[in-house]
């Protein structure tokens, strides 16, 4: 039972929902510890503290603390629920051409953004100079696109081949006796991954 808890804490780890990253409590009541500088994250138009950073003197643990209207809320420093929320937000203004990003074209806007890093003007205006450019010229900029997806795609499915690894690893057979055994999988592990790796290489040939 303890290993295939084991599998299902890595399966949680990879997915960012495991207790240790997502928990979250609550507290009520002010703060007297003195904060420095760096650790304030955030403040409120007053000046006060808003988001900050508490060190457990004794373990060492780092958690960030939010001021709420009365209470506060707690989370662990390295909280996915925080690097997604991070991840997710859009400026207010194109960081090239300073469009503003939440117009009547936001789902586009946004869309581009979290792919390019700019606004659909900004990609459309690029798209256009390119093809004026010629056909050469636009096929390597659509092998440099597509070749980006796929890397973005091989991150994700870099995690899902270690999380199948580790539970391929763990297969065991049961007898009619019920004694249980390790099944030898080692080659069809090493196999996987050569497989996998092919996989990997042809697409990169094949876009760069």
């Amino acid at each position: 039972m303890s290993k295939l808890q084991n599998i299902k804490a890595v399966k949680e780890m990879m997915a960012g929902t495991h207790k240790t990253q997502t928990r979250k409590t609550f507290a009520m009541g002010s703060t007297k510890k003195e904060l420095s500088e760096e650790d304030i994250e955030e403040r409120f138009e007053d000046g006060s503290p808003k988001v900050w950073i508490e060190t457990d003197p004794i373990s060492g643990a780092r958690t960030r603390v939010t001021q709420h209207n009365g209470f506060k809320s707690r989370e662990p420093e390295n909280s996915i629920l925080k690097q997604v929320r991070d991840a997710l937000k859009v400026p207010d203004k194109c960081p090239e051409c300073g469009k503003d990003m939440h117009s009547h074209e936001k789902r586009l806007n946004h869309k581009f953004y979290f792919k390019r890093g700019k606004c659909f003007d900004c990609v459309l205006k690029e798209e256009r100079a390119i093809k004026n450019q010629g056909e050469e010229a636009w096929k390597e900029y659509e092998n440099k696109i597509m070749l980006s997806n796929a890397e973005g795609w091989f991150k994700d499915a870099d995690k899902e081949v270690e999380v199948l690894k580790t539970q391929v690893m763990e297969t065991y057979w049961q007898n009619a006796q019920g004694e249980v055994g390790q099944i030898d999988v080692t080659e069809f592990v090493e196999k996987m991954e050569k497989d996998y790796l092919e996989l990997k290489n042809n697409i990169r040939k094949q876009y760069s």
